[in-house]
């Protein structure tokens, strides 16, 4: 594992990560060169995002290509939730509420497999880890390992989200390889609703006006579901706890 790769390397990824911007183009390439990163992972990583259409049959997706040389870690997303979120920005129309939430939750689950599959990813540039890397994903997904070194064509899936599954219900297993002690449970969460969100939230709702704080009201300045809390309670602990310090 690349073990030079911490917490504060996740957080200066993510803030690459289109989370609360529509995308208006067909794709979007990331590039790490600037991030506060290990050098490895600005040399050997790069991520696009690319949308499709309502037929494209999943709604999000995370692959890999070319792992043995540069890996280029790619989400594909259905276009319609960029367009979602750009007219909830604007007219605020409750219902296109679930479909800019499922948005949030996709991106979330998505960089999520991404944050995984670069603390797989090892720090030694030996040829020999980069076989042992390649030989780790292949295990965990072996229905998918057809795959051609220097073809676009053929992708290692790690993930799909279908119109029916829910991106914030995971097993324990569901990102880690081998010994990752991440605790992804806890990403996940603070992916979709990080302290300073909801310190907003709340500030927002509070300056509006509002006698009394809702969890609609919470979800709507987020864009978090409702049955996130249900899953991740102690974000609502969080959320009293900013609310134990202003009253």
């Amino acid at each position: 594992m690349g073990v030079s790769f911490t917490l504060w390397s996740v957080y200066s990824i993510l803030e690459k990560i289109p989370l609360n911007v529509p995308i208006t183009e067909g794709a979007v390439h990331l590039d790490f060169s600037e991030c506060a990163v290990p050098y490895y992972i600005k040399n050997d990583f790069k991520l696009s995002i690319i949308y499709q259409d309502d037929s494209y049959p999943v709604d999000a997706t995370c692959v890999i290509y070319s792992p043995k040389k540069v890996v280029t870690v790619v989400f594909i997303i259905k276009r319609k939730f960029e367009d979602a979120l750009k007219n909830w920005l604007v007219t605020h129309n409750e219902k296109l509420f679930d479909t800019c939430c499922r948005r949030r939750e996709l991106y979330c689950h998505e960089t999520s497999h991404l944050i995984a599959i670069i603390r797989a990813f090892p720090s030694n540039r030996s040829s020999k880890v980069r076989e042992d890397f390649i030989l780790k994903i292949s295990a965990k997904f072996k229905e998918s390992i057809d795959i051609a070194e220097d073809s676009m064509a053929i992708p290692l899936v790690f993930s799909e989200e279908k119109p029916d599954d829910s991106p914030s219900v995971f097993d324990k297993d569901h990102f880690r390889y081998e010994n990752d002690d991440l605790d992804y449970f806890s990403l996940y969460a603070e992916l979709m609703l990080d302290y300073d969100t909801m310190y907003n939230a709340l500030k927002q709702i509070i300056d509006s006006g509002e006698e009394q704080i809702r969890l609609k009201d919470v979800s709507l300045k987020t864009l978090v579901p409702i049955n996130f809390f249900q899953t991740f309670p102690q974000k609502i602990t969080a959320l009293k706890d900013i609310l134990a310090r202003w009253y």
